[in-house]
């Protein structure tokens, strides 16, 4: 099935926008969690430990998996950027 390159370049500006504004208390209960975001952003469809485990609970909700985008949500330990002495790896 071809990709309608204007409705996926628009589903995904309106993911970026909603996705920032997702409310923080409401993304705390996913840390170190995978989730699968709906295309536009404004809510998660499902969350699992692993990615791989994704696919099933994200149809088990009755949504299409292709159009949902998944994120690791790090957990509180996570240091994103390298180390605390500013090396990167």
């Amino acid at each position: 099935m071809p990709v309608d390159m204007s409705s996926y370049l628009e589903d995904r500006r309106k993911f970026l926008a909603n996705r920032q504004t997702f409310p923080l208390d409401e993304l705390a209960k996913y840390l170190g969690s995978w989730v699968a975001w709906s295309s536009d952003g404004t809510r998660i469809v499902a969350s699992a430990a692993n990615p791989e485990d994704l696919e099933e609970r994200v149809r088990a909700a009755g949504e299409d998996f292709c159009r949902c985008v998944l994120e690791g949500i790090p957990d509180n330990d996570a240091l994103l950027g390298g180390g605390l002495d500013g090396e990167t790896r």
